[in-house]
């Protein structure tokens, strides 16, 4: 099985939000009722009198042990064993929203227009096709970046300030060092 990854610099992050705007048009996200599978969200880092807002790119991250699957009742969340994408099943979902309290990584939202559960899905559609998913595509800064599992786990750091939930083994790493390839 191969399975993908994210790779972020929040570095060059610059918050345009063309990330969540690609997701939502390729992935038809309800608009207006606060679904969002990727987000920026701002970070405050550092230590009084040091500090600074960071944007940080955030979505589903496709952990290897995701406490959205082991704490959901009938099993609507799954890992698929292709490419690792951990998907949730419509059909079996019943709404009881375990997922969504219990991931680290908000990354599981409510639709109350659907009335269901929603996330990212990693574009499995475009990966399927030899594609990138959609908010690494459009991504202007190369801030984000999304491959090969056995190639970018080896990259950046799992850890960033304010970043928590790494127990969960999630698949994004944090680009560390100030300027990556002389850029």
């Amino acid at each position: 099985m191969e399975s993908y990854g994210w790779l972020l610099d929040p570095k060059r992050c610059i918050e345009c939000r063309a990330c969540e705007t690609a997701c939502k048009q390729w992935n038809r996200v309800d608009i207006g009722v606060g679904v969002r599978y990727r987000q920026v969200r701002m970070k405050e880092i550092g230590v009084f009198p040091n500090v600074r807002m960071q944007a940080l790119s955030m979505a589903c991250n496709h952990c290897d042990d995701p406490l959205c699957m082991k704490v959901c009742p009938v099993k609507a969340i799954t890992r698929r064993a292709q490419d690792g994408f951990v998907v949730i099943d419509q059909a079996k979902c019943v709404q009881c929203r375990q997922c969504a309290d219990f991931c680290p990584h908000q990354a599981i939202t409510w639709n109350a227009r659907a009335s269901r559960m929603e996330k990212c899905t990693g574009c499995f559609d475009r990966v399927e096709e030899g594609l990138q998913p959609a908010c690494a595509a459009l991504c202007p800064t190369g801030a984000l970046q999304w491959g090969k599992w056995s190639e970018i786990s080896g990259m950046g750091s799992p850890s960033w300030e304010g970043f928590v939930g790494e127990y969960t083994k999630p698949h994004l790493r944090f680009v560390t060092d100030p300027y990556p390839s002389g850029r």
